[in-house]
């Protein structure tokens, strides 16, 4: 599971760090994500994150690649239309990740031809974080899922009771935002994915 910040939960490093550092044990990467914030901004939360012992391997920096370098965390989440994947990778030290947002098929193929490890694609189901926006659906991540080699994140509306769907059309994981960082309690939130995570993988 990834969990990407949201700009409304970025003011406070010292709080976000906090929660961030009470989630990682339920989750793989926890995604830096400051579109209205420049590179300080987002080192700055970075920095607060591991100071409160979120390990490095689980941090995601998004689109930043000079501030994912400078903190060698464990993966550069990059924009669709961003930088080049090959150009990014040949940059990073062994084992980091890097992945690709995408929104469309097209989109997905291309960042997998391009080398990245895995795609984030979404929104799948409606979400507040996209008012007005028609959701992508459970077929279009199916079919992305069936053509693609590496793994697809679903992103999007997400709540646990969604994970089975996701699965069984193919997505190696899920993205998460506002189900964690708006929930009363963040860490019960985690904890209740990646319980319904574990019991889908194991039925499947």
């Amino acid at each position: 599971m990834h969990v990407i910040t949201t700009e409304g939960n970025t003011d406070a490093y010292a709080h976000t760090a906090q929660v961030a550092a009470a989630i990682h044990p339920y989750v793989h990467y926890v995604h830096v994500r400051l579109k209205q914030k420049g590179a300080s901004g987002l080192l700055a939360l970075t920095r607060s994150m591991v100071n409160r012992g979120v390990p490095l391997q689980q941090i995601a920096v998004n689109d930043r690649v000079d501030v994912a370098l400078l903190t060698s965390v464990g993966a550069i989440q990059l924009p669709a239309d961003g930088l080049p994947v090959a150009s990014v990778k040949s940059l990073l030290s062994e084992g980091t990740r890097c992945g690709v947002s995408v929104h469309s098929l097209e989109e997905a193929q291309a960042a997998e031809q391009a080398g990245a490890d895995y795609v984030l694609y979404g929104h799948v189901y409606e979400t507040n974080c996209k008012p007005g926006v028609t959701p992508r659906g459970i077929v279009q991540l199916e079919r992305i899922c069936r053509l693609l080699n590496i793994p697809v994140i679903a992103l999007g509306g997400i709540q646990p009771r969604h994970i089975h769907e996701l699965y069984t059309a193919g997505a190696s994981g899920i993205a998460v935002m506002s189900g964690i960082w708006e929930a009363e309690s963040p860490v019960a939130a985690a904890m209740a994915y990646k319980r319904m995570a574990d019991r889908v993988v194991h039925s499947l």
